[in-house]
């Protein structure tokens, strides 16, 4: 699987940024990413059409003797789209007809009808997802007219639903956006070889699948297409998905109706108004803000069943959302999500609430991940498997993987766990579930199974190489997280040392000494 940066990526941004002087960057990128979704709809719609003209031309073909002298009613089959996960767009929302119409003064009022005559069309998947400010926006017409012929440059591959280059797009736009409204470019998608990686080692085949903090839904797209690679009905599979902003959670909703899919998506901050309270699910799967500080510790309720295993520490939200997935998972769930590594060996509440959930038995599987997976963020990463339930091979033993050497370099700023990667991956993970022997599955520096009892006399840490014999220094915590992890708590203390500075003075003053 080859994630190299996408060839037009660049292009795009640098013709698109022209514009952005004009307006607000918060509003300018629900133009793009509006854009880029009509786009794409109008791709998938045209290329299933293409295919439908072509199965009517063959003479042979059923199809054909079914609907011969009724060609063109045929096309328009809103069912003949929907079966196969296409939407059908009906011709005013048609990418051709915007092209069309794009030197026509009112072309803002255009785009906005599109929209709505899309939403009216599917409620459910698109209610409120496009924004419809075409027409209010403080873009003319020729600006307009010009995204709209830049999106038309764009030759999308035919390999574009593997690629996913809607959502790979978005990630770079967002990135840029989150950097030109000054931000550290924070919000990203999960890279799609994590995805992937995550989706097969739960080896999602339908039932319930729950992301509380979805983004763009990559987990989602990717539990999908496994679906659909082994033949499984993917009406099998229900999403359920929450985010706390806006604009990932209209782009999940843009990026599952792409695929013809939908979800019970919701808005809200998971931490304090957890939409799906009473959801039990058979796989939960996440890449939550890491090290995320200030998370609200001080408004989690006494009696809130999800911190069975305690309340973090404010300053670092990432026990919070591991504790949220365990109490999501069904009976015989499994949860996989990617986590800072800072979690994997931190103290204080954190090492107790890890301490607990390990001797709970919930954790099966820990994979160290290389560093620049993500597109715009440098962190190495791990990622973290769950089991309410463990067979009874598999009981008070957890595997750990150490895959931090296991990339291939895409880019100077990116790399990506390849097919075999994961595979190789996945294989172990299979070995484990099925009982085989442990020798079988150990495999110096790379990976181990280890008793619980190793676990608690190495402090309960959860550092993959410290099992299967890596050197310590090569699993310190990166400098950059160690900042990022302590740096809130610092300002915090600094801000207090200036009050306490201030009131000395003013008492030394009242006493009559001059500070």
């Amino acid at each position: 699987m080859d994630e190299r940066d996408i060839d037009f990526e660049d292009k795009l941004w640098q013709a698109a940024d022209k514009l952005r002087k004009k307006v607000e960057v918060h509003e300018y990128k629900y133009v793009v990413l509006g854009l880029v979704f009509l786009r794409y709809l109008s791709f998938a719609f045209e290329e299933r059409r293409r295919e439908l003209e072509k199965a009517f031309s063959d003479s042979n073909s059923e199809e054909f003797i079914a609907y011969e002298g009724f060609r063109s009613q045929a096309l328009e089959d809103k069912d003949r789209y929907l079966k196969v996960g296409v939407l059908y767009v009906p011709e005013v929302a048609r990418w051709d007809y915007l092209v069309k119409n794009s030197t026509q003064p009112k072309i803002g009022e255009i785009i906005d009808r599109a929209i709505e005559v899309l939403e009216n069309e599917y409620p459910r998947q698109l209610k409120d997802a496009i924004p419809k400010i075409f027409t209010s926006i403080n873009l003319d017409a020729y600006d307009l007219a010009f995204l709209i012929n830049l999106f038309s440059s764009i030759q999308i591959p035919l390999e574009h639903k593997a690629k996913d280059v809607f959502g790979r797009i978005y990630e770079y736009f967002l990135g840029k956006f989150a950097e030109a409204e000054g931000k550290k470019g924070g919000e990203f998608y999960t890279p799609r070889s994590l995805t992937r990686l995550i989706i097969e080692v739960l080896d999602v085949k339908g039932g319930r699948i729950f992301d509380p903090a979805c983004g763009s839904g990559g987990f989602f797209v990717s539990a999908l297409e496994k679906m659909e690679r082994e033949g499984l009905d993917r009406n099998l599979l229900t999403i359920y998905g929450q985010d706390s902003k806006p604009m990932p959670w209209k782009i999940c909703k843009m990026n599952l109706a792409l695929r013809g899919a939908e979800g019970d998506l919701r808005l809200g901050d998971s931490y304090h108004d957890d939409k799906f309270f009473d959801l039990r699910a058979d796989y939960v799967v996440s890449n939550p803000p890491f090290n995320d500080s200030g998370w609200g510790a001080d408004r989690v309720k006494y009696d809130d069943p999800r911190f069975k295993y305690g309340v973090p520490p404010d300053n670092n939200g990432n026990y919070a959302w591991i504790q949220h997935y365990i109490y999501h998972l069904a009976e015989n769930g499994k949860a996989g999500f990617v986590m800072a590594t800072g979690a994997l060996s931190g103290g204080n509440v954190e090492g107790e609430i890890r301490r607990k959930i390990v001797e709970d038995d919930l954790v099966y599987g820990i994979v160290a991940c290389p560093p620049k997976l993500f597109y715009n963020v440098p962190l190495a990463v791990s990622l973290w498997f769950l089991r309410k339930t463990k067979p009874e091979s598999m009981k008070r033993k957890v595997l750990f993987i150490y895959a931090k050497k296991m990339f291939k370099q895409v880019s100077r700023r990116q790399v990506v766990l390849t097919e075999e990667h994961i595979a190789r991956i996945v294989e172990k993970f299979r070995m484990f579930e099925n009982g085989m022997p442990e020798e079988k599955i150990n495999e110096v520096g790379f990976a181990k199974i280890a008793p619980i009892d190793e676990i608690e006399k190495n402090g309960y840490t959860l550092t993959p190489g410290r099992y299967v014999g890596i050197k310590a220094e090569e699993e310190e915590t990166p400098f950059e997280e160690k900042m990022k992890i302590y740096s809130a708590e610092l300002s915090k203390l600094l801000a207090e040392e200036r009050e306490l500075t201030e009131r000395i003075k003013e008492l030394f003053n009242a006493l009559g000494y001059s500070v």
